[in-house]
């Protein structure tokens, strides 16, 4: 009996007994208890888009998508309906509900400064599509045949994110960011050959307008020369970057078109803000961009630099905020965190000057709760409840308040470890 058993493999994935931990048995089949684990998976997300039929039906409306972009991120209202029209077209272009006229794909270039959600927009649109979401950094591609990963790479992580479902990959949605240091050198450099630079964007280009391109998958298997083809017709491509410099651009076009004299127009300090709402796509070609890419590129979309009611809100109200996921690892510990209104004040002061945006607010907050965290243990032993931060404990007395049963005091042995100017 335990020969024949031996003997035995899954009709699904083809492993043997021995490979995996049970093998269960059909009439005429058997299937691993892996195979059950992804079936069920499967199942269990099956009122996500239903990427086989793509009914028109099931895509989610412009206004459900920003509804639940604005759950995650704050602010940039522009940029988050740019991005819920466009890939709610976009997969309303792949459903089977337009037949008489070919729409074009229409990709998305997001243009802002590091930390103002670029990648956490695009990850939660992912994320309510209910697609696979592949994210390169253009910074590591070269052209093929260099050293570095070439833009096809981007395909292959897609792949494996959809676990090697080739159509469904083929509905993902890919991004690339920092495409701006992607940007063509000067045309009078002409004494090397830019390989990762104009020759990525040309690479790029390809598949971004929808090509079909061999790509290699590596699903596991011992023998891993296995390729595919793979359509990237349908593939949503949102391309970003912060494009720093883009405004004296855009100024010195503005201030040709003006007149001379007193008619003229000036652009001060209180109108750089506004420069970016101005942008063109002539903008981006002359900062690097090579034209064919921009104009696969439609749609732009604009982010703004956050402000400080828009930072306090970021800790205050979206989930998953730094200041929930603190206090759930304390709360593992039988003790509470309370933050009052001046220390959220004092984190978004701090943030407006950090050159990072909105990723310094978890750096910040954490460097305040280090030393609370390491101290667990002793803490616990003393019969503190609750460790109360009334203001951003950047001296001895802002320290934060121990709770007991009872009674309160300032904590006297805590310590900052990183003096963070306010």
């Amino acid at each position: 009996m335990t020969e024949n058993n031996n003997k035995l493999n899954c009709n699904f994935c083809g492993k043997k007994r021995e490979e995996v931990e049970k093998l269960i048995a059909g009439p005429d089949a058997y299937i691993c208890n892996e195979c059950i684990s992804l079936s069920y998976e499967i199942v269990k997300n099956e009122d996500k888009l239903d990427l086989f039929d793509f009914a028109f039906e099931d895509i989610p409306k412009p206004q459900d998508i920003k509804d639940y972009l604005d759950e995650y991120v704050i602010g940039q209202e522009s940029a988050k309906e740019i991005l819920s029209v466009s890939s709610y077209n976009h997969y309303k272009r792949i459903s089977n509900k337009i037949k008489d006229n070919k729409i074009e794909k229409s990709n998305i270039l997001i243009i802002g400064s590091t930390g103002t959600g670029k990648t956490l927009l695009v990850k939660t649109l992912a994320e309510k599509l209910g697609v696979p979401f592949a994210i390169a950094d253009a910074t590591t591609l070269t052209e093929a045949g260099y050293v570095g990963e070439d833009v096809e790479s981007v395909l292959e992580r897609l792949i494996n994110l959809a676990n090697f479902d080739i159509e469904l990959a083929q509905r993902g949605i890919v991004f690339i960011d920092e495409i701006d240091k992607k940007a063509r050198r000067s045309q009078s450099n002409t004494g090397t050959r830019d390989v990762s630079g104009e020759g990525v964007q040309q690479a790029l280009l390809r598949l971004v307008e929808g090509t079909t391109a061999k790509i290699k998958v590596n699903s596991g298997k011992k023998i891993s020369d296995d390729y595919a083809e793979f359509d990237t017709s349908n593939v949503l491509f949102i391309v970003g970057g912060a494009f720093v410099g883009i405004e004296k651009i855009i100024e010195k076009r503005l201030r040709k078109s003006s007149t001379i004299g007193f008619g003229s127009k000036i652009v001060g300090s209180d109108d750089r803000k506004e420069l970016l709402s101005k942008l063109t796509e002539q903008d981006i070609v002359d900062f690097g961009l090579i034209p064919e890419l921009v104009g696969r590129l439609p749609v732009f979309g604009i982010l703004d630099n956050l402000d400080k009611a828009q930072y306090r809100n970021i800790l205050t109200n979206i989930k998953n905020s730094v200041i929930l996921q603190v206090s759930a690892l304390m709360e593992v510990d039988d003790i509470a965190l309370e933050f009052a209104d001046e220390y959220y004040d004092n984190v978004a002061e701090m943030a407006i000057k950090s050159s990072t945006g909105a990723r310094s607010l978890k750096s910040i907050v954490e460097n305040s709760i280090i030393n609370v965290m390491f101290r667990i243990k002793e803490l616990k032993e003393n019969g503190v409840k609750t460790v109360k931060f009334n203001s951003y404990p950047s001296s001895s007395e802002k320290h934060p308040v121990l709770v007991f049963d009872g009674k309160e005091e300032i904590d006297a042995n805590y310590k900052v470890y990183r003096q963070i100017d306010e």
